[in-house]
């Protein structure tokens, strides 16, 4: 057992698990396991059934699924020849599941295959057979059987099985049953490697039934039920010249020089950065352009990198006496001359000078040598010209690629343009057509003291979107909202009204003969003065109608002398002939009940009866009545709505609606409000997230850390980000990225930020950009922290082979306890800080940046600042002997000669089984952890 993990002998699960027979370790065993089931049929006890179960004879193949990891990984050329060579299954029982045995009582239980690992050399060889199910191996003359495979009378030491650590019994069976990522499998092979040799490591069978079945070879039935049916697939004692083994699977590798991760981790030093790190000298003396006389002969600039040494000094590098104001005015002269030429001459043709780097983000056309803000010192200071003419010839080296990548982000874009262009061909037309016309109508003054006749009967059609504001700017929806509110109707306004009433129809010409006016406001200006308006709608619930008074009079009875009608009134009035029919200006007669019974009817009053009882059925007492109401006159401000048919508002909220833009792409913005013009082509900003310290570090390593030559190997020190560098070189790459993408046609006002990235988080969890949008540094300083929304980070680099050979280390920050005066790094997770950034330089060097300052790591009197951990990965685990335990004769170590010297028993017996040899030759897990003050040094 171990503190984190459980290694167990065997595991059985399913049907074998009721195997009978004991492993005996020998031959003397059936191949084969023959059960006896008892079947319950509906709750009855039913027959008992014969069965067989899968052995070593029916495998002719494995699902390479279940191998979720080997050690070392494939094609390795330095492996580390004091571990052994492991392979992980993602089953628990994965090697026992086809053995015809259970585990005696230690727990021994061989698999039913094995792991061998043989040298590459003459007489070993890889094949494939058209007659054999599986590839083979075979090993003969001059190779040796018996060095090259392991003894099989102790394959059961090197199976075992892992699950996390549980806390008790019922969680480690939870975990064996459904937990499959708390558990595997794994075969070792106890192989001593010797270092610089090639390998070849083998899947293969443990019995000899497996290698027939393997090999396509008869396998009779009393090779299965025999007692001496669990032969071996090579014999232990009596070794044969030759064999061939089917493989299950394989792959090769080659050893390396000696030494694990512990004997590496021990030869780190922590050291101080050496003198001159992070600086590389340029002569200035000779710039390309005139110098005064006085200029000094040898003048010399100190070139920061990217990293510079933990504490240096955030101000500028001082430039040598009598050099800085000449070099720059000569320099300022240069590079503002198209700049000013274009002032006293607009027209005049450009000069071609050196750039002037960042101009359209500044929105500067020359430099100044007094000015502060960032573009200045960036174009008058050749350090951090040439840190930006690095990024220049970034992107003019991987210019195909990245235009390639920008054409892709912007897949839609010359559709959208072109629709867009489409508009502004309207809008042109539009607004000829509006100014010559429309603007016209209701001009006279008559027309602005009410509802504007002509205009309105234009705008007809776009009534439902047009907002109606009247003179005293009080608003309503739309028009229609106010049509409806208003004495005039919506239909005033239709085309067949205009077509009724235009100046020169029929009607109009027939009013104009009567003494009328031709004018085609007429109807619109008589319909909108009326003072009451007529509408269809349902009576008001107060008003007397028939429904109100049938609702009142539930039950038939007089009122004030008429009867209550209703249709189920007049169909009970049997014996009521109260009237009779007779010729018009003859007296009416009736008798009481004209001698009738009363439950007879008068023949004319019972046809009256019938007639009124439909009549009264036919009526629907919620029908639409007409009513009038009174309602104001429709007053609209004409120039407010002739504003709002203005083609330069419509068409761009059209174009808004029809082509949107992400965050790749923005519209020009007016110079005057910085509001977004709708109705421009887009301009397309691509953003390239990979990390570009990347083609920095291929032009030269030295940009990125000039003299990472004088830094011995083994050596782990302390760096810091220099934002200054980094906020030059991002300078250069998206100016020169704006200069491509216009010369290439690319829609792009030259102001996109489309490189914010330099250093590689991928792998952290909270990654951010290393500079802000540079359209937005205006006048801050080159440098300043505002400008880097990370700020200078701590960086930890390490010259050694450790990570080539162990990439999968865990390297992070921890916090330092203090306890009595000696600090020591923290166990916490929470305390455990993660790299934000990492990278590599050739051939061995590798740094990662953590989201800490340097004086949080290297601390005070009152914070005791951080532990940087170097850790081998725990969630692998390798199994070995130590670095310089002797090997003796033989090539396989074996259980039987004792405990190998050097390896901690710890409570275990080894021999005993699986489980114990494992949990005695894993090689535990490795940490150093030093802290952050050891690389300090002194602030200048």
């Amino acid at each position: 057992m171990n503190a984190d993990v459980v290694f167990l002998p065997w595991v059985r699960q399913g049907a074998a698990a009721a195997i009978p027979t004991l492993d005996t370790l020998g031959a003397n065993l059936r191949g084969a396991v023959d059960l006896s089931i008892e079947l319950t049929i509906n709750a009855a006890d039913g027959p008992t059934v014969p069965v067989r179960l899968r052995g070593p004879a029916d495998v002719v193949g494995i699902d390479t699924n279940e191998i979720v990891r080997v050690d070392p990984r494939p094609g390795t050329t330095d492996f580390e020849p004091n571990y052994f060579v492991a392979i992980e299954f993602d089953r628990p029982d994965f090697p026992w599941l086809f053995t015809p045995a259970r585990a005696d009582a230690n727990g021994r239980l061989r698999p039913w295959l094995c792991l061998v690992v043989v040298r590459k050399q003459n007489g070993v060889t890889l094949f494939n057979s058209g007659d054999a199910p599986l590839p083979a191996l075979e090993i003969s003359a001059p190779a040796k059987v018996a060095d090259e495979l392991p003894d099989l009378s102790e394959s059961w030491a090197w199976a075992h099985s892992q699950t996390a650590s549980p806390a008790s019994a019922a969680e480690l069976s939870a975990a064996l049953a459904g937990r499959p990522e708390l558990s595997l499998s794994r075969l070792l092979c106890p192989r001593l490697l010797t270092p610089h040799t090639d390998y070849i490591a083998c899947l293969v069978p443990t019995f000899e039934l497996g290698r027939k079945a393997g090999l396509g070879l008869e396998i009779q039935d009393t090779n299965l039920t025999s007692n001496t049916g669990l032969q071996p697939a090579w014999p232990s004692t009596t070794t044969p010249d030759e064999i061939t083994l089917p493989v299950y699977h394989q792959w090769q590798f080659r050893t390396g020089q000696g030494g694990d991760f512990e004997s590496l981790v021990r030869l780190l030093q922590a050291r101080t950065p050496p003198v001159g790190l992070g600086n590389r000298p340029i002569a200035i003396d000779r710039p390309g352009f005139e110098l005064p006389q006085t200029f000094p002969g040898d003048a010399q600039l100190d070139l920061e990198g990217a990293l510079r040494p933990m504490g240096s000094s955030n101000a500028p590098l001082p430039w040598p006496t009598a050099a800085e104001e000449p070099f720059q005015a000569e320099l300022e002269e240069i590079v503002n001359a198209p700049g000013n030429q274009q002032t006293i001459d607009p027209r005049a043709d450009p000069l071609l000078a050196p750039p002037l780097y960042g101009r359209w983000y500044a929105a500067r056309s020359t430099a100044e040598r007094e000015g502060t803000p960032w573009f200045d010192e960036l174009n008058l200071d050749p350090r951090h010209r040439s840190v930006a003419a690095f990024g220049t010839r970034v992107v003019q080296e991987h210019q195909e690629a990245l235009m390639a990548a920008a054409w892709e982000q912007a897949a839609d874009l010359q559709q959208a343009n072109q629709r867009l262009r489409q508009l502004q061909l309207s809008l042109v037309v539009g607004t000829s057509l509006h100014v010559r016309h429309f603007a016209r109508l209701d001009a006279d003054e008559d027309a602005q003291a009410g509802a504007p006749a002509l205009l309105l009967q234009v705008s007809a059609p776009a009534f439902g979107r047009i907002q109606a504001v009247g003179a005293a700017g009080v608003a309503a929806p739309t028009l229609i909202a106010s049509f409806n509110e208003s004495v005039l109707p919506v239909n005033a306004t239709s085309v067949a009204m205009r077509r009724i009433g235009r100046q020169r129809g029929p009607i109009t010409r027939r009013i104009a003969a009567q003494g009328g006016t031709r004018s085609p406001r007429t109807w619109i200006a008589r319909l909108n003065t009326s003072a009451s308006r007529v509408f269809v709608g349902h009576p008001r619930q107060d008003l007397a109608s028939f429904e109100v008074v049938r609702q009142r009079i539930t039950q038939p009875k007089r009122v004030r002398g008429f009867a209550a009608v209703t249709a189920k009134a007049v169909a009970n009035m049997h014996g009521r002939p109260v009237f009779e029919i007779v010729p018009e200006g003859q007296p009416v007669k009736v008798p009481r009940n004209m001698g009738l019974p009363v439950t007879a009817d008068n023949p004319a009053a019972r046809s009256l009866r019938i007639a009124a009882r439909d009549h009264l059925r036919r009526i629907n007492p919620g029908r639409p009545t007409f009513l009038t109401a009174q309602a104001q006159p429709l007053a609209l401000d004409r120039s407010k709505l002739l504003a709002q048919i203005e083609p330069r508002r419509t068409l761009a909220r059209l174009a808004e609606a029809v082509v949107t833009t992400d965050g790749n792409a923005s519209r020009p913005t007016s110079a005057s409000t910085k509001a977004p013009v709708a109705i421009e082509p887009v301009m397309a900003a691509p953003k390239f997230r990979q990390p570009m310290y990347e083609p920095l570090r291929d032009l030269s390593q030295e940009l990125l850390l000039p003299g990472l030559e004088t830094v011995p190997p083994n050596t782990v020190l302390g760096l810091e980000t220099n934002r200054r560098f980094v906020q030059a070189y991002m300078v250069g790459l998206n100016f020169e990225m704006g200069r491509e993408l216009l010369w290439r046609g690319f829609p792009t006002d030259q102001r996109g930020t489309y490189f914010d990235q330099f250093w590689d988080t991928r792998a952290s969890s909270l990654p951010r950009s290393d500079v802000i949008p540079l359209h937005l540094w205006e006048t801050r300083p080159l440098g300043a922290a505002q400008l880097t929304p990370a700020g200078e980070r701590f960086v930890m680099l390490l010259r050694s082979d450790l990570l080539r050979r162990y990439p999968n280390a865990v390297i992070y920050a921890t916090k330092a306890l203090k306890r009595r005066g000696v600090r020591s790094p923290s166990t916490k997770p929470t305390d455990e800080v993660h790299p934000s950034f990492r990278g590599s330089l050739r051939p061995d060097v590798s740094f990662f940046g953590f989201e800490l300052t340097v004086d949080d790591v290297v601390g005070d009197d009152q914070k005791p600042g951080y532990f940087i951990v170097v850790q081998e990965q725990p969630t692998e685990p390798r199994f070995g002997l130590e670095v310089d335990t002797p090997r003796g004769d033989s090539t396989h170590l074996q259980v039987n000669a004792g405990l190998p010297p050097g390896l901690p028993a710890g409570g275990l017996q080894w021999g005993r089984n699986a489980a114990h040899i494992a949990g005695i030759a894993r090689q535990q897990p490795v940490r150093v952890a030093i802290h952050a003050s050891r690389f300090m040094v002194a602030r200048t």
